[in-house]
């Protein structure tokens, strides 16, 4: 994702791989795909996090998965101050509930959906794909309410659209309204071979009336018929209901992500 942005930067080695772009979120900093021996993670940790202070980084996550290795990355990252999931919750994302353990990684079967949840939403919902600047200033209004994020984090999202140019950008964005209303969004992300879907979310006045899953459902479908057969996300507590409701299946799986913050 942030590899395809202008000036970013990409950074491969055996054991690990980083990432760095100019929006400001630690979404478009980060460091993933970790398989190191336990001997080698305390210097690759100081190395990683020397990396990004060279750049000027104010923050950066760092993701954790099944295929982690080694399986107490977690316990070494927060000894070194970076803060987990379930931690960003309190201090800066409100409405995004997790656990210690992380998110729930869910998949589903594009050809087995519950499409009638395209139309179990209210009269005067329509989903549409971002196309133009206004659409995408309400798509961050939507998102920063919904999780309760700070602006910054949102603004990110309109700024890395503007650079890449709208249309553009490794993901598409799509804002819900509700009788013209912007109430809901959600990015599509196609690529691994299987389609997935981030920032899904709805105004706390629209949940409970099948909005949220109707906007996850729309996109995923275009995804289908683009010729993918499977999509996989990372849930927040309170999201999974509502991705089972339209075929998503939970596995045994937890992604959590841990940030660094500078001073």
């Amino acid at each position: 994702m942030a590899a395809a942005l202008p000036d970013a930067e990409l950074f491969e080695s055996g054991g690990l791989r980083r990432h760095f772009a100019f929006p400001h979120n630690p979404m478009f900093k980060g460091v993933w795909g970790t398989r190191l021996a336990l001997c080698e993670i305390d210097d690759a940790i100081d190395d990683t996090i020397a990396w990004f202070k060279e750049r000027k980084a104010p923050f950066f996550f760092w993701w954790t998965g099944p295929s982690t290795k080694p399986e107490n990355l977690g316990e070494r990252l927060t000894a070194r101050g970076l803060i987990s999931m379930e931690e960003q919750q309190k201090q800066l994302a409100h409405g995004i509930v997790q656990t210690e353990a992380g998110a729930p990684c869910m998949f589903a079967d594009l050809h087995h959906m519950n499409e009638a949840a395209l139309t179990q939403v209210p009269q005067g919902f329509s989903i549409g794909e971002i196309r133009e600047e206004a659409s995408l200033h309400d798509f961050k209004k939507v998102f920063v309410e919904a999780y309760g994020i700070p602006e910054w984090a949102g603004q990110a999202w309109v700024d890395a659209a503007l650079r890449a140019g709208i249309g553009r950008t490794p993901w598409r964005m799509y804002l819900g309204r509700l009788n013209g209303e912007p109430v809901a969004t959600n990015m599509l992300f196609n690529g691994g071979g299987v389609a997935s879907v981030y920032a899904v979310a709805a105004v706390p006045s629209v949940r409970g009336q099948g909005i949220g899953g109707a906007i996850t459902l729309k996109p995923l479908l275009e995804a289908r018929a683009m010729g993918y057969h499977y999509a996989v996300l990372f849930a927040t507590e309170m999201g999974v209901g509502a991705y089972q409701r339209i075929g998503f299946h939970l596995t045994e799986g937890r992604i959590n992500r841990y940030m660094w913050r500078s001073g």
